[in-house]
């Protein structure tokens, strides 16, 4: 049996574990400079690509269709889906085409007050191509009138368009009437367009 009072500590123990510790931090600090350089070198590849902004406000009308299927875990959890036409008021402008109208088909998830939205907004532009955009976010409130932001991104192009990607952030307003009014601010890179490529 280990008996701790013929126990002699070595005298170089603190010694030892200073060289350890010493020898951790520095390793730290290797690690931390290894990402930083990884980060600038992501971060100029990023600054030459051609990002160009975007903006625009777009109304979508109360619902033509809209169904909800209560989930039976506990009182107002539900799952609801929807269908609305939608006008650009203020359209996003690309490539010298500008948004026109669409149509919105979105689903949420009712829980605890609030809508958690998933839905695609297939767009037509003045040019006659399409743009599809995936909007993701949360409405404050179970009806209007409530506050409603989140994230957007391009998911399909047609024309010269097919290939776009680019996205951004939106917020906005479910009115009392159900209408949907939301306002786009992002960006989206041209260089993988086809319409781009030479």
């Amino acid at each position: 049996m280990f008996d701790v009072r013929k126990f002699r500590p070595c005298p170089q123990l603190h010694l030892l574990l200073l060289f350890l510790f010493a020898l951790s931090i520095f390793a730290v600090a290797q690690d931390k400079d290894a990402k930083d350089k990884d980060a600038d070198k992501k971060g100029s590849k990023k600054a030459a690509n051609n990002y160009i902004k975007l903006e625009g406000k777009v109304r979508c009308e109360k619902p033509e269709t809209a169904e909800s299927i209560d989930v039976p875990d506990r009182p107002g959890h539900a799952v609801m889906i929807e269908k609305r036409k939608c006008t650009w008021t203020e359209p996003m402008k690309l490539q010298g085409a500008k948004m026109k109208d669409g149509v919105e088909v979105g689903f949420a998830e009712k829980m605890e007050g609030t809508l958690h939205t998933h839905g695609f907004e297939v767009n037509k532009l003045d040019s006659g191509e399409e743009l599809t955009i995936h909007i993701n976010g949360e409405i404050a409130g179970e009806k209007g009138p409530a506050a409603n932001k989140g994230r957007w991104n391009f998911t399909r192009g047609t024309g010269k368009f097919k290939g776009i990607k680019g996205g951004g952030n939106y917020e906005g307003k479910l009115d009392a009437d159900d209408v949907l009014t939301l306002e786009f601010e992002g960006v989206y890179d041209p260089s993988d367009m086809v319409g781009e490529k030479k």
